[in-house]
């Protein structure tokens, strides 16, 4: 009866062995801890000064997720130093999607950002706040400009 037993345990070894390799194999990678973040420079005027903006997800910590999201706006060299030397963290987030829209015109005023729990509703809403700083004139040419999630999203 023990070797009956031992037989039958021995051959499910493989099987779960199996299983387990087979359910890792299809599931998806996410991050044991994922951390973001959003850093910004926002000047008073815009349409001359710019926009900066860096961000970070998937990172192990949220400190290691702020010190990448402010190198990359204080790198951003699309803008003047001056926009650059302006960034700060806005937000630290986990398992949420972040997006950046913007009117791609040089020199006007659209831009907005999101951070919500899906992708869709992080565009929506960083498109609804370009609409809104755009103006009458400009706010049809609002755009994603970028769309990033942390963690499982």
């Amino acid at each position: 009866m023990i070797a009956d037993r031992n037989a039958r345990t021995s051959a499910r070894k493989p099987l779960t062995a199996g299983l387990a390799l087979t359910l890792l194999a299809l599931g998806p990678a996410i991050p044991a801890c994922a951390e973001g973040a959003l850093a910004l420079g926002l000047p008073r005027d815009i349409v001359r000064q710019g926009v900066a903006a860096g961000y970070a997800v998937n990172h192990p910590d949220a400190q290691a997720a702020r010190a990448q999201a402010l190198k990359e706006c204080r790198e951003f060299a699309m803008e003047p130093k001056a926009t650059t030397r302006l960034c700060k963290i806005v937000s630290t987030f986990r398992d949420q999607c972040i997006s950046i829209a913007m009117d791609p015109q040089v020199g006007t005023p659209g831009f907005g950002w999101a951070i919500a729990k899906t992708k869709d509703l992080a565009e929506k809403d960083a498109l609804s706040r370009c609409v809104a700083t755009a103006g009458p004139s400009r706010d049809k040419f609002c755009k994603v400009d970028v769309t990033k999630c942390d963690g499982g999203q």
